[in-house]
């Protein structure tokens, strides 16, 4: 085997190796003595059919694994042979093969930046203090109020109104068809303008119990729903019931009703703490945000083209994942991503330094996610997680996701440590004599 390695730029590297023809023999006839052994042609005992009638039957199939393989442990081989550990695995690009006389072909590969983090003690990145305001305790028990009040129907007029509640039936159509995206089952809906979508709040306020009442409206080609952009509808609603929350009384009665309370002042102090826990979290979530950049700022890294290709690759599925549950087609979605391929890019650079800064500060700080502390993160998201729990459960049950778990809490437990190991600057300067 013949290697020549090559520097193209300061983390890219590329490896040239070339097989000649004994050693890609040597790995044809152990395969097709493994072939042999294990199928049967007609005629010949297990083991004794030739090896032109295996060529004749097997011979692309087993050229195919071949080369694969041999590509596979040479590039494995030279990594080693050179102490090269590439950031993500290499590219194969075949440069001759005359197969079997010959294989040669390229690996090519960026390695991580040899990092040392520097001036990262001594910053100011204690959270800001926090406090609950007495009218987000409000909006918060306003809130429960309005999710457990029973419906009542309204009795005293016929007619919706803005702030109702109403069961109504929806259809559309479009050139005289129905519109196969508006199901027309009936659905309760908020008569309000921000809840309702494609200008419907005029359709339904006005509207009477039973009474069918019709709006033709045209969209524009740039329309957010793919099922009406640049159409013209036609839109049908039935009123069924016009309701009202009765709101209860927010008590102590009330408190109990929830089922952990004893009094409405109970209920009150655990909102509190609850929403000075989720500002507190917000806060520290700043600090680490400041963190980070303070990192970066101070550590220039540069971020190895393959990591960013895999990184901006990721983030375009999960976009045209988004886009698509959002009713775009797949071409239209992919249409969006390519338009925003450029900014995507930089996030995906952005993103990559970030980890290997983080990752590096990590490692000279010795700071690991034990074992515990990931099953005790496992447990934590799958109680959260509701009716997904199963599903939840499953996923971090395999190893490789489980890593990237890991790989997460180390990263989150590095910056926590840069905010815990901050103090303010006042503080650590010393005071002259």
């Amino acid at each position: 085997m013949n290697i020549n390695l090559e520097s193209p730029s300061d983390l890219r590297r590329k490896l040239t190796i070339e097989l000649g023809a004994e050693e890609i023999e040597r790995e044809l006839d152990q395969a097709y003595r493994e072939l042999g052994r294990q199928v049967r042609l007609k005629g010949f005992r297990p083991g004794r059919a030739p090896r032109r009638l295996l060529e004749r039957f097997f011979g692309d199939q087993v050229r195919g694994e071949v080369m694969q393989k041999l590509i596979r442990e040479s590039t494995e081989k030279a990594l080693a042979d050179h102490a090269l550990k590439p950031a993500v695995d290499p590219e194969i690009v075949t440069e001759e093969a005359d197969f079997p006389k010959l294989l040669r072909f390229a690996a090519v590969f960026d390695l991580k930046p040899e990092i040392v983090v520097k001036d990262y003690q001594g910053w100011d990145l204690a959270p800001q203090p926090v406090e609950v305001r007495e009218e987000e305790i409000a909006e918060v028990l306003e809130g429960l109020r309005r999710s457990h009040a029973p419906l009542k129907k309204v009795q005293e007029r016929s007619e919706v109104e803005a702030g109702d509640l109403a069961l109504v039936q929806v259809t559309a159509q479009a050139d005289g068809r129905p519109l196969s995206e508006v199901s027309g089952e009936p659905q309760l809906v908020e008569i309000a303008e921000g809840a309702l979508r494609h200008g419907l709040f005029e359709l339904m306020k006005g509207a009477r119990l039973g009474e069918p009442k019709h709006l033709t409206k045209s969209y524009p080609d740039d329309y957010g729903e793919p099922h009406l952009r640049g159409r013209t509808i036609e839109w049908t609603v039935v009123v069924k019931d016009i309701l009202y929350r009765e709101l209860p009384a927010l008590d102590d009665d009330f408190a109990r009703d929830l089922g952990t309370f004893e009094s409405l002042a109970q209920l009150r102090e655990q909102t509190r703490q609850t929403l000075l826990a989720q500002a507190k979290e917000r806060a520290l979530e700043q600090a680490r945000q400041q963190a980070l950049k303070l990192l970066l700022e101070r550590n220039p890294v540069e971020a190895p083209a393959s990591m960013v290709a895999r990184e901006a690759a990721r983030i375009e599925a999960e976009v045209v994942a988004r886009l698509r549950a959002e009713g775009l087609g797949e071409e239209e979605a992919l249409e969006r991503v390519r338009g925003r391929r450029e900014e995507l890019n930089d996030l995906a650079a952005k993103r990559v330094r970030e980890r290997l800064i983080v990752d590096a500060l990590a490692a000279q700080e010795n700071i690991e996610v034990s074992d515990d502390e990931l099953a005790a993160r496992v447990a934590r998201m799958v109680s959260e997680s509701g009716r997904e729990r199963e599903r939840v459960a499953r996923f971090y049950a395999r190893e490789e996701n489980r890593l990237g778990l890991r790989a997460a809490l180390r990263h989150e437990k590095a910056l926590q440590w840069l905010v815990e190991h901050s103090q303010p600057r006042d503080a650590a300067q010393p005071t002259e004599a």
